[in-house]
């Protein structure tokens, strides 16, 4: 006996049967023992597994070319639309079988053996295969040693058709020996240069399967006893050109705009909006104490472009803010240049990125972007030892709102400093919104000492929501 048990990781099987139009939304279910010896054979050449030659390939293959039998599990039929825009916007399905990528189906040839180096070799091949059907059908396969179960799926002989079951045609191979391989390495545009509809060699054979084993089903969402609050979402930036360092406000601003599209309907987000509904006023109202989403890049290589984001919102974030930043792929930069592609590599609080810099603590803090000064520098005076707003003295408040003790060291720094590239002056970081008449009152630049260390993030003055006046720990 032979048995091979195949699963799913993305739980889709892409495959159209064989002479049939994809957009007949047609699904091979269970899959044809044709397309199973073709993606042997493909393995075989692509991989070359250790040891696997051609004579063994041959065997196995005649092994496998009587008709299997399948246990199937349930399954349903789901698609997606696309539009080719290069082909006059024509409009295609993609029809696939949605299955738990945890579900296994298994093939089952009752009476088939093959020798000891032989089952190694088919074991190899399996562990090789990688996909099945179209390219993004993930899979995994691996030899058992025996099955068990019932099949639920099989050839109809004799014509005899059970009550609760369909039917379905599957191409099969219709010979073996040495035309089998021969046969199944034909391309498909030879096929078609030939203007020839079935495969030489090929036979259809029909198979029965459980009448509701595709029927759709709802799933309902697994109900957490304990919720767990998420104010950390974590992306990985990918672009042919990053984003220099010093476009980090238009870029954090760019996010923040295209999440809120995102968000289901017209429901507003306190995380991102940083207002609150006022019950006793009967209107939104400013979210008090910096609550609200800081959207925070970073150059973590220092080589003075961003490659991560960080959003940190310590109100926490909602179902819809999730399904929001799980939605967002990619953001269209200003100026044509280049897009930038955004991977979630992960959710969670603070406690769940120890690792990242921002999040560390430290006695001694530097600039990675200017202080923006939410005063003019020289209005007022004061007397020393705080001239009252100077840089420092902002600076000073601007902790002290955050609930940080006073430093006992700060000293002016000149610019951004990377590994790869000329230091960055603070002058060249773009501090103005998108919505021009909003900026800072002077860009500077720190490095601060506590007397204890104290945790991050910290990001203070005009702009910080946005990048601006971020600092990073000095170890």
């Amino acid at each position: 006996m032979i048995a091979i048990k195949m699963r799913f990781l993305a739980g889709r099987f892409h495959a159209t049967p064989w002479g049939h139009h994809v957009n007949e939304g047609v699904v091979e279910y269970p899959p044809s023992l044709w397309r199973f010896l073709r993606s042997l054979v493909a393995t075989f050449h692509r991989t070359a597994p250790e040891n696997v030659d051609e004579p063994s390939l041959r065997r196995i293959l005649d092994a496998l070319a009587d008709a299997p039998e399948f246990h199937l599990p349930s399954a349903s039929v789901a698609h997606t639309r696309h539009y080719d825009q290069a082909n006059k916007g024509v409009k295609f399905f993609d029809t696939f079988v949605s299955l738990n990528p945890q579900d296994e189906i298994i093939w089952l040839w009752r009476d088939a053996e093959l020798g000891e180096t032989d089952r190694e070799n088919l074991a190899k091949l399996l562990r090789n295969l990688g996909t099945f059907g179209r390219s993004e059908s993930w899979c995994e396969a691996e030899l058992l040693e025996d099955f068990a179960k019932e099949s639920n799926s099989k050839p109809v002989s004799n014509g005899e058709f059970k009550r609760g079951k369909e039917i379905i045609r599957l191409l099969l191979p219709n010979e073996k020996g040495e035309n089998l391989l021969e046969t199944l390495k034909i391309e498909t545009a030879t096929m078609r240069k030939q203007k020839q509809l079935e495969p030489n060699g090929s036979r259809r054979v029909t198979y029965e399967r459980d009448s509701n084993i595709l029927t759709p089903r709802r799933i309902s969402p697994r109900r957490k006893t304990e919720s767990k609050r998420i104010t950390v979402a974590r992306f990985a930036l990918s672009s042919s050109v990053l984003p220099l360092i010093t476009g980090t406000m238009p870029f954090s601003e760019t996010v923040r705009f295209e999440i809120s599209r995102n968000r289901a309907g017209n429901s507003f987000s306190t995380a991102f909006i940083g207002k609150e509904w006022n019950e006793d006023l009967q209107k939104w109202q400013p979210l008090k104490g910096h609550q609200h989403a800081h959207f925070l890049a970073t150059d973590e290589d220092r080589d003075g472009r961003l490659d991560h984001l960080t959003i940190y919102a310590p109100c926490e974030f909602n179902s819809d803010d999730l399904a929001a930043l799980g939605q967002i792929r990619l953001v269209k930069r200003l100026k044509n240049l280049p897009s930038t592609k955004l991977v979630l590599i992960g959710l969670g609080n603070t406690e769940d990125f120890p690792a990242i810099p921002i999040f560390k603590k430290s006695k001694i803090w530097r600039s990675a972007a200017p202080f923006s000064l939410p005063n003019f520098p020289n209005r007022g005076g004061g007397k020393p030892p705080r001239p009252k707003d100077l840089p420092e003295a902002q600076l000073i408040k601007e902790l002290e709102s955050r609930g940080l003790p006073e430093p006992t060291r700060i000293d002016r720094i000149d610019g951004y400093e990377t590994e790869k590239r000329p230091q960055m002056r603070w002058l060249e970081f773009h501090a103005e919104r998108l919505r021009k008449e909003m900026h800072g009152k002077g860009l500077y630049g720190f490095e601060i000492e506590f007397e204890r260390e104290v945790e991050g993030p910290i990001a203070i003055g005009f702009g910080c929501h946005f990048g601006l006046g971020l600092f990073l720990p000095i170890t």
